[in-house]
């Protein structure tokens, strides 16, 4: 019988952000029993020799879209090979439950969570009952997606919320956040988030705050119009007192590159007049969501099957793909005007006939399709039924490196978890980057405090007891080899594993060993009763 075990002669990163020390670390019954100079091994304990690596604890991946992948089998493999041992799911306001209106929010969402459970979810804590049941091979912290509550209320209907139904919507989201649910997530670039009005979004806030818990947003823009979307955003912790948290900070579009040093002001800004906001980036030029929004949001209004009966219509397709070629008007961002269809990589086909297009760029597509850009595309999402994901390569990574530098940023992967196909790096690669590429001499962090931000900083942030390498804490950690750590995940071969990971222990159990899990399901859904603050 295994009695726990000795990790010695590491060195070791706490997660605190103090200076890197040598250790012994010793593991049992789930959590950190000590940590010392030197510890002699107890019997029936197994020894890991770690001289000349180091150990840090697991990662908390903050802006994750892990909601179904948590009860696939193996879907979760991406996150365990990069060190994280948690995940926030129910980002960007997408999520599996409730699921009231099934058929839409799995028809829009499908591209981004990947295929869903087959069980239903009518409430949000029943979802959290079935993470309990299920074999986790990662810890998570859900946030309630704003999408699926909306839509278990108003349906398939884009307008805005009445009296009586905002009332519903705050009703199911206090029931969520009072079963453990660490707060509520907006996606108002996306639908049917994106249709709600100021009274909806303030009672949200409120509902919040009265639990202690945290508003995270996907701002409605993230380009031309992205300062007053952040202003939207911050407005709703004015008078609210709700603790706020922007989803992938950054600044998209050529024309718009070099403003981060602004929003980075206005943030402070706002933390200087009292809000608690903090924010999460991706170390990465390019992002990646549902190819749905590359076409105007009332075509979709409805979700994927709405898109797909206005392409099919004339009328409407002509209308449709006049308006994907010009700038739109208002706060959403038409990325297929803006970054231009060399810049935007498709993926996520499951017609055979289309498989050679598996992550090359429309402009490619439709070259050898011998079709105009904005055509192809249109013809391509009804073939697939408009289960496209899009990469878009819309920022710049001067204004990632300012971004992160902020002393309240924290990191998330954002990843979208296919099993198969092209994804984009970010999935297997978004820690090691941050830790290999953006901290240590002349990098916007330390190691130590890039390791703080990924662990300690982040587990608080979202409600948990400080994931640091110290006794009595969790025994969720990793040791690396840092001579030769790095990523090797990148847009030619997107599933590139860690280079010098050599173990991650989940719950004191090992989870990853020697490049592959052991199968390991000690994850836990944690349930929160409140956040961390920061101001």
């Amino acid at each position: 019988m295994n009695d726990g075990f000795l990790i010695t002669g590491g060195t070791v990163l706490d997660g605190s952000g103090r200076p890197a020390v040598r250790r012994d670390v010793r593991l049992r019954g789930g959590l950190i029993a000590g940590v010392a100079d030197r510890l002699d091994p107890a019997p029936g304990e197994t020894v890991v020799d770690a001289a000349g690596l180091e150990i840090l604890p697991g990662f908390v991946d903050v802006h994750a879209h892990d909601d179904a992948a948590l009860l696939r089998p193996g879907a979760m493999d991406p996150k365990l090979s990069q060190g994280v041992t948690t995940t926030v799911i129910g980002n960007c306001g997408h999520g599996c439950a409730p699921t009231g209106d099934r058929a839409m929010i799995e028809e829009y969402s499908r591209a981004v969570l990947g295929d869903f459970p087959a069980q239903r979810f009518d409430t949000f804590p029943r979802f959290l009952s079935a993470l309990d049941r299920a074999p986790l091979r990662t810890h998570a912290i859900a946030l309630v997606p704003h999408g699926p509550l909306r839509a278990a209320v108003l349906g398939p209907q884009r307008r805005a919320a009445r009296d009586e139904e905002v009332d519903a919507i705050c009703g199911g989201l206090d029931d969520a956040l009072a079963a453990g649910a660490a707060g509520l997530s907006l996606g108002l670039m996306y639908s049917p988030g994106n249709a709600a009005g100021p009274e909806e979004l303030r009672r949200i806030a409120g509902t919040v705050a009265k639990r202690g818990k945290l508003l995270v947003a996907h701002i409605r823009n993230e380009a031309d119009h992205l300062e007053r979307s952040l202003r939207e955003f911050l407005d709703l912790g004015r008078g609210t007192d709700c603790a706020l948290h922007v989803s992938h900070l950054k600044v998209t579009g050529p024309d718009n590159f070099g403003t981060m040093p602004r929003i980075i002001a206005l943030l402070d800004e706002a933390r200087a007049a009292g809000l608690d906001v903090t924010a999460d980036v991706y170390p990465y030029s390019a992002g990646s969501t549902t190819a749905i929004t590359l076409f105007p949001s009332w075509a979709a209004d409805r979700g994927a099957a709405s898109l797909l009966e206005a392409l099919e219509d004339p009328a409407a397709r002509r209308r449709i793909l006049d308006e994907v070629r010009a700038p739109w008007e208002g706060p959403l961002e038409n990325y297929f005007a803006s970054l231009g269809p060399a810049n935007l990589l498709l993926a996520g086909f499951a017609l055979a006939e289309h498989a050679e297009h598996e992550g090359r760029s429309l402009a490619q597509i439709a070259e050898l399709r011998g079709q105009d850009a904005a055509e192809c595309l249109a013809d391509l999402m009804l073939a697939e039924e408009a289960g496209l994901t899009v990469v878009l390569f819309q920022t710049d990574i001067a204004g990632m490196e300012t971004a992160l530098s902020w002393p309240h940023t924290l990191v998330g992967s954002d990843g979208l978890p296919r099993e198969r196909g092209y994804v984009h790096p970010r999935l297997f690669g978004t820690f090691p980057r941050v830790l290999s590429r953006y901290a240590g001499p002349g990098a916007p962090l330390s190691r130590e405090e890039a390791v703080h931000r990924m662990s300690s900083a982040s587990a608080r942030r979202f409600g948990l007891a400080e994931r640091r390498i110290a006794p009595g804490c969790a025994a969720d950690l990793q040791i690396i080899d840092p001579a030769v750590y790095r990523d090797t995940a990148d847009f030619g071969d997107p599933r590139g594993l860690t280079a010098g990971l050599e173990q991650v222990f989940l719950a004191g159990r090992p989870a990853w060993r020697s490049g592959r899990p052991t199968g390991v399901d000690a994850g836990v859904a944690y349930r929160i009763d409140e956040i961390g603050r920061t101001s």
